[in-house]
């Protein structure tokens, strides 16, 4: 298996494993296997795509989804990672419930095959980067701590290692770019929907609706009220308690939900950092302007 070890610049002696695969880096306790054969995935003609970097939303999304296709506000009693085509062999994902919200962190052109060619509906998950990454050191933190039994390095080294592609996934700029020239390509860009996180905070019921209008589910009113207080972060974490993943006894996926938290977390020194970072990567990025804070 090609795991490989990345440390901060700082701390050499500080290693952190990480599966790469065709030059691509992933959580290292995935299956090699099943990401080699991911863009072979079958699909059926109703699956729905949800894809985004992680810690963007998508497990929220994810239950949301679900209510719209199926037009029933219970929970789904499924974990996402079971429908998550990076961690999911495709036998098991033949035998999942139908309608499927399959999912991945994946750019653009590692899709399944079979997904662009039948044109299926595909929301896109985005949220800031700098809330991302707070997210991801919180999760990362309280896993070392659980299951390796270690401390990870400060935030800031971690941040940098996070801005400059070391960890899972490449870097925030890099698979939001990528899916950008998809949406951008006459092709796909009316197969592809783009939901903010930020937007599903603070105005959940207009950004269901954009939802249930682009999937084609044809709910009214009420039902996506229902919609907006089943997902409210309380009752996730009460209603996924029994299947979702934990660390310390808490949901590892149903935290905070908050806009903003990473100015609790950066310094000066870390924010001008950010933004050059920031700038050069995102200056020709129609999303630019949404996460800049001068």
């Amino acid at each position: 298996m090609p795991i490989i070890y990345v440390s901060p610049e700082n701390d050499p002696q500080t290693k952190y494993p990480i599966l790469e695969v065709n030059g691509v880096r992933y959580p290292y306790v995935f299956d090699e296997e099943v990401i080699r054969n991911m863009m072979d995935v079958d699909m059926n003609d109703d699956d729905v795509m949800l894809c985004g970097y992680m810690r963007s939303g998508t497990h929220w999304c994810f239950e949301v989804i679900n209510m719209l296709l199926r037009k029933c506000d219970d929970t789904i009693p499924y974990k996402k990672e079971d429908f998550h085509i990076e961690q999911t062999s495709n036998e098991k994902l033949a035998h999942l419930p139908l309608p499927r919200v399959l999912n991945g962190h994946m750019h653009f052109e590692l899709l399944p095959k079979a997904a662009l060619e039948k044109k299926l509906k595909i929301v896109y998950v985005l949220r800031d980067p700098r809330d991302v990454a707070c997210s991801w050191y919180q999760l990362i933190k309280k896993y070392f701590r659980c299951r390796e039994k270690v401390e990870i390095c400060p935030f800031a080294a971690w941040m940098k290692l996070f801005l400059n592609g070391k960890l899972e996934w490449g870097t925030w700029f890099d698979h939001v770019t990528n899916w950008e020239k998809a949406m951008a390509n006459p092709q796909h860009s009316s197969s592809i929907l783009v939901v903010r996180f930020e937007d599903l905070v603070t105005q959940p019921v207009r950004e269901i609706e954009r939802i249930d209008e682009f999937l084609n589910t044809k709910t009214d009113d009420t039902f996506r009220r229902r919609v907006v207080e089943k997902c409210s972060l309380d009752n996730m974490i009460r209603d996924k308690h029994s299947v979702t993943k934990k660390l310390e006894g808490k949901s590892v996926h149903f935290v905070q939900g908050k806009i903003g938290s990473w100015k609790d977390n950066f310094s000066a020194e870390l924010s001008e950092y950010f933004n050059r970072v920031y700038d050069e990567k995102m200056k020709d990025s129609k999303f630019y302007n949404m996460y800049r804070q001068h």
